[in-house]
């Protein structure tokens, strides 16, 4: 067998050569598998002549013939040249098959080949948080908003009460469509022409909105309607009392100063979560202002998908359905992120290797077995499927990007400044960057 590789950035394409037996044995098997399929007038199924099938699927025979070929060598042939596809998108091209003789190319991208910069002892900086009393306040405010109950009352509506309404629409074209639905005043649930309409009025009013616009999933207007709104009903929202009879209700001890010793453990415990997060993210935004390295398309291309994907499951929270034109703009929106997320898992599977940092297939067990609740099945049916969908590896990157930046954090040199420190060092910053920029121009 011959084998020749050509380089062409990350891409290897191999021109693989074979002849003899084993070459004539595929292409029997092919033709006999093809001979059990088609249907060709004249024939009886299963009995087309081998010449019959040669002739009439030519192109289909030497592709066929080519993938399993390569099916059984590909392996043999990478461990030889010393090389590892990045992804299972693998191409084939230029296809020839004459008697027991096959040539054809086969492309695939390789990992990108770098030197590790210095990662230990990252200068890392980060805004010091004291928690206040205000902090505490907030925390109350939120916890009562969440527990408010709404009376229904004979007043003027406002902006944050709830209002249940009776809408219908007729449109220019002659459709209509009508409804019923409780709405809270002054959260975007209304469109704001009808909302401004709405204030000031009470249960039992109605109000009428002529030539409001329509529009489609592109937001684009395509025509005008009338909307008919009558009120219903009007609530007004009560806050419940933070006192020793409500903390002991929502599990916050059994008085109020117990309550707030609590909030404020559980806020310094959002702090030294989201300081981590941040931490993390600062090391990665290093990571990736080190290296300039080309990377994957396909790896690239793969996660992009992921990113497009997040986002529209995030604007489906917000119940917002994202029609093609948006996510086609947020996947342009999110090249240059996918292309930093790859490049950084490189840099981090290398800092792993260096410093002996591995995932134990223990670690992976804990991890299914969390996910498994989560999904509210069993940890052998979530391996099975995410097997079948080749996403251990995910998981396994997943664990072994943590414990690296668990390493970085370590060996981080992080300060802690006030928030005018920070702002003032970030303005600086600023200015000195501008003022390069100005000297480049000049």
């Amino acid at each position: 067998m011959g084998v020749t590789v050509e380089e062409k950035g990350l891409v290897r394409t191999l021109t693989i050569e074979e002849k003899g037996e084993q070459i004539k044995n595929l292409v029997d098997s092919v033709i006999k598998e093809l001979q059990k399929n088609v249907n060709i007038p004249g024939f009886r199924k299963g009995h087309v002549p081998a010449s019959v099938i040669k002739a009439r699927y030519k192109s289909a025979v030497k592709e066929e013939v080519a993938r399993k070929f390569i099916g059984e060598k590909l392996q043999k042939i990478l461990e030889e040249q010393n090389l590892q596809p990045v992804s299972t998108d693998i191409t084939f091209g230029d296809i020839e098959l004459q008697g027991d003789q096959l040539k054809f190319k086969v492309a695939f991208e390789v990992a990108p080949e770098f030197e590790l910069q210095p990662y230990e002892g990252l200068e890392i900086e980060t805004i010091k948080h004291e928690i206040t009393e205000e902090d505490i306040q907030n925390y109350i405010d939120r916890l009562l908003e969440e527990h408010a109950e709404w009376e229904p009352a004979d007043k003027k509506i406002e902006e944050g009460d709830m209002i249940k309404i009776h809408y219908h629409i007729k449109a220019d074209t002659g459709e209509e469509e009508e409804d019923e639905f409780e709405v809270v005043v002054g959260t975007g649930q209304l469109r704001p022409e009808i909302e401004e309409q709405i204030k000031g009025k009470k249960a039992g009013d109605e109000v009428t909105v002529e030539n409001v616009s329509l529009y489609d999933e592109k937001g684009e207007e395509f025509g005008k309607a009338t909307v008919t709104v009558k009120i219903l009903e009007v609530k007004k929202k009560k806050l419940p009392k933070f006192d020793d009879e409500f903390v002991k209700k929502v599990g916050l001890g059994e008085n109020v100063e117990e309550a707030k010793e609590k909030i404020k453990e559980q806020i310094q415990n959002q702090i030294k979560i989201a300081k981590e997060q941040e931490i993390n993210q600062k090391i990665i935004d290093k990571l990736a202002s080190q290296y300039e390295f080309e990377v994957p398309t396909s790896l690239v291309k793969a996660e992009l998908e992921y990113l497009v994907q997040d986002y529209a499951r995030q604007l489906e929270n917000y119940g917002i359905k994202p029609n093609r034109d948006m996510l086609a703009a947020a996947a342009q929106g999110l090249e240059d992120t996918a292309v930093k997320n790859v490049r950084v898992m490189f840099v981090i599977n290398k800092i792993a290797e260096k410093e002996g940092i591995k995932v134990e297939e223990e670690e992976i067990n804990r991890e299914i077995e969390e996910m498994a609740k989560l999904y509210n099945t069993t940890p052998q049916q979530l391996r099975k499927t995410l097997e079948e969908q080749g996403l251990i590896n995910n998981i396994v990157y997943s664990l072994l990007k943590k414990k690296v930046l668990d390493f970085l954090r370590e060996k981080a040199n992080i300060t802690e400044l006030t928030k005018e420190e920070y702002e003032e060092k970030v303005k600086k910053e600023q200015e000195k960057e501008k003022g390069e920029e100005k000297k480049e121009e000049q």
